[in-house]
């Protein structure tokens, strides 16, 4: 393998070391990208909730928006976004082993596997609603509190920045990288 691909692997290598050897005992703040479907760095975030058959990560997200914090530890994932139009910690994104939906009512899932739940509190002066998708292990929640004036449909945007990929997949594609890496 050359130096520079070497040099390019070591973070995935670092991270699926920290996510096999101990994740569990430490957290980590800040110091973090937030969990991407790109590049890997969702496997840290897959060894805070590891009865979790479905992991979050992020596409591009939307403009205007970028990761204020990210906090990972074994009781779970909070990943706070900061938005030009929303306000700072204007969304949160929190990976659970489970979630009190309280007053959310069921509506029509985004994603194969989970189950959705909405519970809008208020519209205007600025929007706050929570969304819930609970699937076998976890549970991946939304908080939404906008500064006022700050319509409702940025946090459609933010949302369809958010997948959620299965647990095989994901380990199936690491399986692949490390047979397919020259030693």
């Amino acid at each position: 393998m050359t130096g520079t691909m070497w040099h390019l692997r070591r973070p995935a290598v670092l991270i699926l070391a920290l996510a096999l050897f101990g994740l569990a005992a430490c957290s980590v703040d800040e110091a973090l990208i937030a969990p991407e479907c790109d590049g890997g760095s969702g496997l840290i975030a897959a060894q805070s909730v590891p009865s979790a058959q479905l992991l979050p990560c992020f596409d591009s997200l939307p403009d205007g928006w970028s990761y204020a914090t990210v906090h990972i530890d074994q009781n779970g994932t909070k990943v706070r976004l900061d938005s030009d139009r929303a306000g700072e910690s204007a969304a949160v994104l929190s990976f659970d082993e489970q979630c009190d939906i309280g007053d959310a009512v069921a509506v029509p899932s985004n994603f194969d596997g989970a189950d959705r739940f909405d519970a809008i509190e208020r519209v205007q002066p600025g929007f706050r609603s929570r969304i819930y998708y609970r699937f076998d292990g976890g549970c991946v929640s939304w908080e939404f509190d906008f500064d006022s004036g700050t319509s409702a449909t940025e946090s459609i945007a933010l949302e369809e920045s958010l997948s959620l990929l299965t647990r095989e997949s994901v380990n199936e594609g690491l399986r692949e990288s490390f047979i397919d890496e020259e030693l």
